[in-house]
């Protein structure tokens, strides 16, 4: 009986020894990562209808580990449908270039030699400004613009938009330049008009119409329509998509 005993009590302290070390080999351990930036914009510029140039969005993360750096082997970040990683022991920094907007919430994390994961939540803004121009038209071309980006983790809050209208001086002619009767419209996917305003615009005048807009799902479409007039005109429209920035946990 008592060699029983004893062989049931040899049997418990090493199963209780395999659990001790599982726990000691799982045991967690702790990294920083800083980010330059958690907010910035994507600058694109048309002019006559055609995107001229882009201006993207980079973003640096920074990972630091103190005492724990020698059983760290690797960093990396993970974007939805990107993953990222570097050699811990060499590196310390990765680069994220995004070229479309939105609300990311990037995986920051590090592996020990054990292959145990460690991970930190980032969460970036990444706002969307167009510059689109026009000169001398009376046809102008309508401005596209698709508010929600698929890769996003949230809609966009809003869409701020500002239109100049110019029917510039025409110095040669004697008889002077004319008004011009123009009409915005934002038009949805089915060409539904969801805000509209009209104006005129003397002869060397500008006219300006700034609005905000609330509907951050499908295409939309800035138009300006020339209603009346002979003389022609310049279009310039600035348009910024803009998302509610979380607030720090």
């Amino acid at each position: 009986m008592k060699q029983a005993y004893l062989i049931l009590c040899i049997f418990f302290l090493a199963s209780m020894s395999g659990c001790l070390d599982g726990r000691e080999n799982n045991q967690e351990f702790n990294f920083e990562v800083t980010t330059n930036l958690q907010n910035d914009t994507i600058i694109e510029t048309y002019v006559d209808g055609e995107r001229e140039s882009i201006q993207e969005c980079h973003f640096h993360f920074e990972f630091s580990s103190g005492s724990d750096s020698s059983r760290i082997s690797t960093y990396g970040i993970n974007n939805s449908d990107t993953e990222i990683t570097i050699n811990a022991k060499m590196d310390s920094t990765i680069n994220l270039t995004i070229s479309h907007h939105g609300l990311y919430r990037i995986l920051a994390f590090a592996i020990d030699n054990q292959g145990y994961r460690v991970e930190k939540s980032i969460t970036i803004v990444v706002e969307l400004q167009m510059e689109w121009r026009e000169e001398g038209t009376s046809e102008p071309k309508p401005m596209p613009f698709k508010s929600f980006n698929t890769g996003s983790q949230s809609h966009p809050s809003s869409t701020l938009i500002t239109s100049f209208v110019k029917n510039p001086s025409i110095t040669d002619d004697f008889t002077g330049g004319r008004p011009v009767e123009i009409t915005w419209n934002i038009a949805d996917e089915l060409n539904e008009i969801c805000q509209s305003h009209s104006d005129e615009v003397g002869d060397g005048e500008t006219v300006e119409w700034k609005t905000i807009y609330f509907n951050t799902i499908g295409t939309h479409e800035l138009q300006v329509n020339y209603d009346e007039g002979q003389d022609l005109i310049d279009i310039e429209h600035i348009l910024h998509i803009q998302y509610q920035t979380p607030e720090a946990s």
